[in-house]
């Protein structure tokens, strides 16, 4: 319940924030410019705003379904080059990462200087110091935060100095199949919203609008692809509103998986055909819903069982409780007031990590406590039915 009421404001603040969205955004209005003056083409009713807190690009008039947003020609790409020449493979990868660093190195001598400095960066659990890793409470991505370092030490032979680590966590966050694509990468994600996609040309990459018009002060979408939770909060910072799937292993060594919808609708053990129907199609809200209400419908009686006693005991296995996460919460932010704290300090970094992490952990208690809820709503709505058969 308290995870519906979560979501649900979420959703109500988004669409008041998009409604008076804040196009104030000067680097936008560079970054546009010198798009324009290299071969590129943005759409002129588009623009970033801001939607909770979180910069996007927002419709600023009615669009119609198959517009073009953006063209970006292949020589404002750090990475692939010409459509027959495509990033491909763990050298590739690699090349962009250390590309990006040489022109950041640059600064404002570099051609990608409207982009590089337009740019911000999640703070990703790869950045994070062991204390703040240590309060995610073992809940994954904890002992697999460093996942990119790692890939880079090993795979890319060069320096992670502070221009190397600003590219790799610009790579792991905004990059799509093409590499680097300017202005596309301010889209934030959502699987149940999205509304732009990405279409590879003979000069470049489109951006365009699909699944119907985008209507004045609406957020334009695009879909990161299918991932967990845990893989969207290593890679991108974030938790998705929704569907967030999660996933977690029993003190049995059983693995459980769920999908979350508002309202604390919750589909468990999904299915590869319910997946597929979940983040390949294009309905709304309730659609979805009564899909996964389906679902769980169809199974057995034992399994909605098996999975509330996991859940409960996983929950219980937790050294904190969501109310004490939520004190510990509050105290945290309590210290961010505190003057002495400049805006960029290290001190400052570490307690915004540590918020970030005891947020994220609150996240996910809150999210299989649902899921523990509606298994269990559904476990008993079943053994009525078979009740009222027996009769």
């Amino acid at each position: 319940a308290g995870l519906c009421i979560l979501l649900l404001f979420f959703s109500f603040v988004e669409i008041i924030d998009a409604a008076n969205y804040e196009s104030t955004d000067e680097g936008f209005a560079r970054l546009v410019n010198w798009m324009s003056q290299h071969g590129g083409q943005v759409d002129t009713r588009i623009d970033v705003g801001i939607s909770n807190g979180v910069r996007g690009i927002v419709a600023t008039a009615d669009i119609e379904d198959g517009s073009q947003l953006l063209f970006c020609p292949w020589e404002l790409i750090i990475g692939s080059t010409s459509i027959n020449n495509q990033m491909n493979g763990e050298a590739d990868m690699c090349k962009v990462v250390q590309d990006m660093a040489d022109e950041i190195r640059l600064g404002t001598r570099s051609l990608w200087h409207p982009y590089l400095d337009h740019i911000e960066l999640p703070r990703l659990p790869a950045m994070w110091d062991q204390a703040a890793i240590d309060e995610l409470q073992i809940i994954p991505p904890s002992q697999d935060a460093t996942r990119h370092i790692r890939w880079f030490q090993q795979a890319c032979n060069g320096p992670l100095d502070d221009a190397a680590m600003r590219a790799l966590v610009a790579f792991i966050s905004r990059a799509n199949e093409v590499g680097m694509t300017p202005i596309y990468d301010l889209l934030n994600h959502h699987n149940g919203k999205r509304n732009a996609k990405l279409s590879i040309v003979e000069g470049g990459v489109q951006l365009l609008v699909v699944g119907g018009p985008v209507r004045k002060n609406e957020q334009l979408y695009l879909s990161y692809g299918i991932k967990t939770a845990s893989t969207m909060y290593r890679d991108y910072g974030f938790v998705e509103d929704w569907p967030s799937a999660w996933n977690f292993r029993s003190k049995t060594g059983d693995n459980f998986a769920f999908v979350l919808f508002p309202d604390g609708v919750a589909a468990i053990n999904p299915t590869g055909d319910l997946l597929k129907n979940i983040w390949h199609s294009n309905m709304s809200l309730i659609e979805y819903q009564a899909l996964v209400e389906m679902h769980m419908r169809n199974l057995a009686l034992a399994d909605l069982e098996r999975f509330v006693v996991s859940a409960r005991g996983h929950l219980d296995g937790f050294p904190t409780t969501l109310k004490q996460d939520d004190v510990i919460l509050e105290d945290k932010r309590i210290s961010l007031d505190n003057p002495s704290l400049s805006a960029s300090s290290v001190d400052r970094s570490s307690i915004e990590d540590l918020v970030s992490a005891i947020q994220y952990r609150s996240e996910f208690k809150r999210a299989l406590n649902s899921a523990m809820m509606y298994a269990d709503a559904m476990g008993k709505s079943l053994k009525e039915h078979i009740s009222n058969q027996d009769l």
